[in-house]
């Protein structure tokens, strides 16, 4: 009787993480669908309000801002009261930015709502992480591809979507609309599920935190993503237009762009949760950065639209490992404060997200946005010396072999 009790509570805790996992990568979907929106009403808004690559560049770093601050809040809120108040109420901003922003004619609202997108994105985005991390402690590396294979999954569809649906002259209004209602989903499974306890519900451990802050490996990681969220960003905030102007596409064509990148960047995750398994992390980073940098050299010296989209197809390929790779690192690294952790390597992150994007809107209004791919090369060549030392530091620690 024990035994089968034992198996019952075994089944039903796998059947919840299960249901917990899928409620993850709903979240996720609506925070791939968040982070690709600038760029989706790029020309919307220009079009509407006249606005020029600068407002742009900062509703990115607005953007990046808010899902900085959500960064910031919550690993220790995690770690300290557990996932479900805090994923429900993430969810609920990203519904009201979808259903405000469609509906609004004034540009300060617009920043305010795009903020808010933010703020929810990136709760989402950590918590998110965070709960698989935690849920699958043993294959934590392919799990947490398999999420992001749902970032991909928003991502991709949006723009998709999207540019269908106007076809058919449906109103950006009610697309985005449409869109708000979809957070529903996970955020009713976040409602009625039960959630891994919280880890420190005795208090905030000081200690930890400030021996994790000293960490020199932690920091380096937190600096490669650094870069890494800016590059992903100034990706889908600035190729429909890079592809406008450099390739003379229309707006549906470019808006192609996206959704290209979007399906290699989600296959490129999907083939990520095996060959992590088999083949070393770091080098398979170290591979994907090249594919990208090769993309990069594609878009830049290519002469159609063809070309170009072959390059953005192989910017998408490679740029899937960083984050599921350096997350899988940090979460072994520091398993007793995993929110906190991700925590800290995401709020740099984003730092860097919002930094490079508004030197980005700077940089393209001075130069044109011809300039993406020379700005995107830099950007990729300083990731290449901070990994170099990330490897040498996680084999001191035999990290690598974990």
């Amino acid at each position: 009787m024990v035994q089968v009790i034992w198996q019952l509570n075994n089944d039903t805790d796998m059947y919840t993480k299960k249901l917990l996992f899928l409620a993850a990568c709903l979240a996720m979907v609506m925070f791939g669908i968040a982070c690709v929106a600038i760029g989706t009403i790029n020309e919307y808004l220009t079009v509407t309000f006249s606005v020029d690559k600068i407002f742009i560049g900062l509703l990115a770093s607005l953007f990046a801002a808010g899902a900085l601050i959500g960064s910031v809040s919550f690993g220790p809120i995690v770690d300290r009261f557990g996932y479900k108040v805090i994923m429900i109420v993430s969810l609920l901003f990203l519904f009201a930015a979808f259903e405000i922003i469609g509906r609004t004619d004034q540009l300060p609202v617009i920043q305010a709502i795009i903020f808010l997108l933010g703020l929810g994105g990136g709760i989402i985005n950590g918590a998110a992480n965070a709960l698989v991390s935690d849920l699958f402690t043993e294959t934590k590396g392919a799990y947490l591809s398999f999420l992001g294979v749902f970032w991909g999954i928003g991502a991709l569809s949006f723009p998709l979507v999207t540019s269908v649906l106007l076809k058919i002259e449906m109103s950006y209004s009610s697309i985005l609309s449409i869109i708000g209602l979809l957070a529903i989903i996970p955020l009713t499974l976040f409602l009625f599920l039960k959630c891994p306890e919280a880890k420190n519900s005795g208090g905030i451990p000081y200690k930890k935190y400030i021996q994790m802050i000293k960490n020199p490996t932690i920091l380096l990681i937190g600096f490669f993503l650094f870069f890494q969220s800016g590059f992903e960003t100034l990706t889908t905030t600035w190729t429909p237009k890079y592809f406008m102007d450099v390739f003379s596409s229309d707006t549906q064509k470019a808006l192609i762009s996206l959704t290209l990148m979007s399906i290699s960047l989600t296959g490129s995750r999907l083939l990520l949760g095996v060959v992590l398994k088999k083949i070393e992390p770091w080098k398979v980073l170290t591979a994907g950065l090249l594919i990208t940098f090769s993309g990069l050299v594609i878009m830049k010296f290519g002469t159609s639209y063809s070309i170009g989209m072959v390059g953005i197809s192989l910017l998408g390929f490679g740029a899937a490992a960083s984050f599921p790779v350096m997350l899988g690192y940090v979460g072994t690294m520091f398993p007793d404060i995993s929110g906190a952790a991700f925590s800290l390597v995401l709020v740099m992150a984003l730092t860097g997200n919002m930094l490079l994007n508004a030197l980005g809107g700077i940089v393209f209004e001075t130069y044109k946005v011809a300039s993406f791919s020379l700005y995107m090369m830099g950007i990729i060549l300083i990731m290449f010396i901070l990994l170099y030392f990330i490897i040498l530091k996680l084999k001191k620690q035999n990290i690598l072999n974990n």
